[in-house]
């Protein structure tokens, strides 16, 4: 019989292991839909690209979840089968990616941490290994409450909330290079005497038409025609290794081909950057509200501009005119702003505030940049403090309930579901 001391290390390695990975993805479920539909693509099942979604959501929640319930050593039995489950599907899976399938990452750990393909079943491989010990020693006595029912569903819907919030909202840390405070400029630049090296970054798109996949070269305008060219992914190459900026570049092109992405940059005082990737969100009635609010900002010197990847005149016909539109690549404006359409306030090349467009804007008018950004990190700190408590709240409550009034069982009778810790 293996040793309790060992199954006991091994549930809280993969607890771990399964919160982290969790989190990571569960504060993004945007991040993780692109990767989700990147890997359908890959594997050639683009009729399943409309559960990217649900599984962006799904999938980091039942991770923390589970990390969670291992953590408390709630339901062992069930728990050590679905750990071991879930770390042999992803192991096989991680395997025939490395292997057969062109995608650049994982996703495992969504953009707070980018590993290889080989990288990621190597790590697959190590954590196996108290999978496997964990499940065979699930038999070994834990103790109950007769509460666990209860915390398994408060934890249940805990593990939900983040990712709907940021489904609907956006997500309250941002792990690319565009969170607030963010400096593009200086995160495009190069240090002096580094190596650039040598890179290219070419577009996937299918041709509606004919169903035909092509990529372009990043400067080729082919692929601005919406109405053929679908976009699928973006795939960068590097041809010869170098410093690689955080942010490659920073292009917005306008309906004469002239480069207008320098200027938004540079310009001296509040740009609110509305981003639209789909012409349905910037025609729903809350868009347009707030778009009205924006055009109220340029009274106190606030420039709108809007930025997508979709065809101009049909942008401008559904917002109206009078404000610029601008054509920028579609993995940008996803990595700017999560949500398909959301706004960005830049003062001098300085990232603000971010916000869903649906949602409400942030007070501008009449705060300088610092005070709008010290302004965002405290929202975003009180909203991730609370989230907090009310998770530890819910773990406290049952350890000090595990402790005052426990009963020691084993998990020898599977069919008992209510009883097996």
């Amino acid at each position: 019989m293996i040793n309790s001391r060992v199954v006991n290390a091994s549930r809280i390695i993969l607890a771990i292991l399964f919160i982290f990975s969790g989190v990571t993805k569960w504060i993004d479920p945007a991040g993780s839909q692109i990767k989700f539909t990147e890997y359908f693509h890959a594997f050639g099942a683009d009729a399943l690209v409309p559960l990217a979604w649900p599984m962006a959501v799904a999938v980091p929640a039942m991770e923390l979840f589970i990390g969670l319930m291992l953590a408390l050593g709630i339901y062992r039995r069930f728990f050590a089968w679905a750990s071991l489950i879930f770390m042999s599907f992803f192991t096989l899976l991680t395997f025939v990616i490395w292997q057969f399938v062109p995608v650049s990452d994982c996703g495992c750990f969504g953009d707070f941490l980018k590993l290889g393909n080989g990288e990621t079943f190597a790590k697959n491989l190590v954590f196996m290994v108290p999978a496997l010990l964990f499940f065979l020693g699930r038999g070994i006595k834990g103790c109950t409450t007769g509460n666990e029912s209860t915390v398994v569903l408060l934890f249940a819907a805990w593990s939900l909330l983040m990712p709907l919030y940021a489904a609907t909202h956006l997500p309250l840390l941002d792990f690319l290079p565009y969170g607030e405070g963010a400096d593009i400029k200086t995160a495009m630049s190069i240090p002096e005497g580094a190596d650039a090296g040598e890179h290219r970054t070419r577009l996937l798109y299918r041709d509606r038409q004919t169903g035909e996949k092509k990529l372009f070269e990043i400067n080729d305008t082919t692929w601005w025609d919406d109405t053929r060219w679908e976009y699928l992914s973006t795939e960068h190459e590097v041809i010869r290794e170098g410093y690689t900026p955080a942010i490659a570049s920073f292009s917005a092109v306008d309906a004469y081909g002239t480069e207008r992405g320098g200027e938004i940059l540079s310009h001296d005082g509040y740009i609110a950057l509305v981003t639209v990737r789909s012409l349905d969100e910037a025609a729903d009635p809350s868009f347009g509200e707030n778009l009205d609010i924006l055009r109220g900002y340029a009274g106190c010197g606030v420039e709108t501009v809007i930025a997508t990847q979709l065809d101009l005149k049909a942008v401008s016909d559904v917002v109206g005119g009078g404000i610029l539109c601008l054509n920028m690549d579609e993995t940008q404006l996803k990595s700017m702003v999560r949500s398909k359409s959301g706004v960005m306030f830049l003062n001098d090349g300085v990232v603000v505030a971010k916000r869903n467009m649906l949602r409400e804007l942030p007070q501008i008018c009449g705060r300088s940049p610092e005070e709008v950004v010290s302004s965002e990190r405290r929202r975003i700190v009180s909203a991730m403090a609370i989230y907090a408590f009310v998770g530890l709240a819910i773990a406290g409550g049952y350890l000090v309930m595990r402790k005052n009034g426990s009963k020691f069982v084993t998990s020898v009778k599977s069919d008992n579901f209510t009883t097996e810790l």
